[in-house]
């Protein structure tokens, strides 16, 4: 019976160890979120603002690759091998974080616009809707954050207008720098932002 009961007694102190041992060694998750980091230029002239004046601009629909909007950050190491980072992961929803993102860097460029995200009270309303499709955005096997975007601007009781862009990081990423990769994709969906912002002044040019 003592036997039986010291050979326990290791086995529980055994286990504890492992537990131990694997609780130290373990590695910690890191957390990433995308940022604005749209910037306007001061000298702006007034006239490209007050193009936009009293409209609302409504991003109504935006869609990401499934494989995209997981936690855990995906890249690529080759043409059809995703890469799935193990500790290194979005702090919410990735979609939810474009979006966010996206109608923040749009408000920079249209500082008199008011710039909403559906289900927002308003949102199915307003004067300019955006419909956007990203396609890829991830690190590739070349080291370039790449962000492929299918976007249409709808305005009440006008033509629906489509857009395309393919958009590079311009320097590379290394494969195991997630902060970096996080910081191209900012910058990525700010550029995007810009180019948006100029297609919706120029429409608001012309319904003036």
């Amino acid at each position: 019976m003592r036997a039986l009961y010291h050979r326990d007694v290791r086995y529980l102190l055994s286990f504890l160890f492992i537990m131990i041992v694997a609780g130290c060694s373990s590695t910690p998750t890191q957390y990433y979120v995308l940022n604005t980091v749209a910037s306007v230029q001061q000298n702006s002239s007034s006239d490209a603002s007050d193009t936009a004046t009293k409209h609302q601009l409504a991003i109504r629909q935006l869609e990401i690759p499934r494989y995209l909007d997981r936690p855990r950050i995906v890249s690529r190491d080759a043409e059809n091998h995703l890469r799935i980072a193990e500790y290194h992961q979005w702090g919410g929803r990735l979609r939810d974080d474009v979006a966010r993102t996206l109608s923040d860097d749009l408000a920079e460029y249209l500082d008199s616009m008011s710039v909403i995200t559906a289900p927002f009270p308003g949102s199915m309303h307003a004067d300019i809707s955006l419909l956007i499709d990203i396609r890829q955005f991830e690190r590739l096997a070349d080291g370039r954050v790449h962000l492929k975007v299918r976007w249409h601007i709808q305005q009440t009781g006008k033509q629906s207008q489509s857009y395309f862009h393919h958009i590079i990081s311009e320097t590379n990423v290394s494969e195991h720098d997630y902060a970096a990769m996080a910081g191209a994709m900012s910058q990525l969906l700010a550029t995007l932002s810009e180019k948006m912002a100029i297609e919706i002044k120029r429409l608001a040019e012309l319904d003036r």
